[in-house]
């Protein structure tokens, strides 16, 4: 199966997908493949992390940080993610902090400073 990526678009084997920034890496997870943007310094955009189902549907994005832990007041984009042996995603920010998302249905399972 060939999933690439140009800039802002996300090219499947059967649909073509358009994002507002550029994408900064794809994944296949199952169902779909995983997207990570790459948000520019001056955006307010955090939740930057999609799942897109083979046909170019949005599946979810990724659970706000806020409604995972309110007391977090520093917020920052998701600027890597590794794909865990159980199928989740592990995206990590720029702070530092990484979080296991569920391929399922992109909601934040736990989290860990890694710095």
């Amino acid at each position: 199966m060939d999933i690439s990526f140009v800039d802002n678009k996300l090219i499947l084997p059967t649909a073509k997908l358009s994002f507002k920034h550029n994408i900064y890496s794809v994944a296949k997870i199952k169902g779909g493949v995983a997207v990570l943007l790459d948000v520019p310094t001056n955006s307010q955009e955090v939740d930057n992390l999609y799942a897109i189902d083979l046909n170019g549907q949005k599946l979810w994005r990724v659970q706000s940080v806020k409604e995972f832990n309110p007391q977090i007041t520093r917020l920052s984009p998701y600027v890597g993610m590794t794909l865990l042996k159980n199928g989740n995603i592990l995206a990590t920010n720029f702070f530092g902090l990484s979080y296991e998302v569920s391929f399922k249905n992109g909601t934040l399972l736990s989290s860990r400073m890694t710095k």
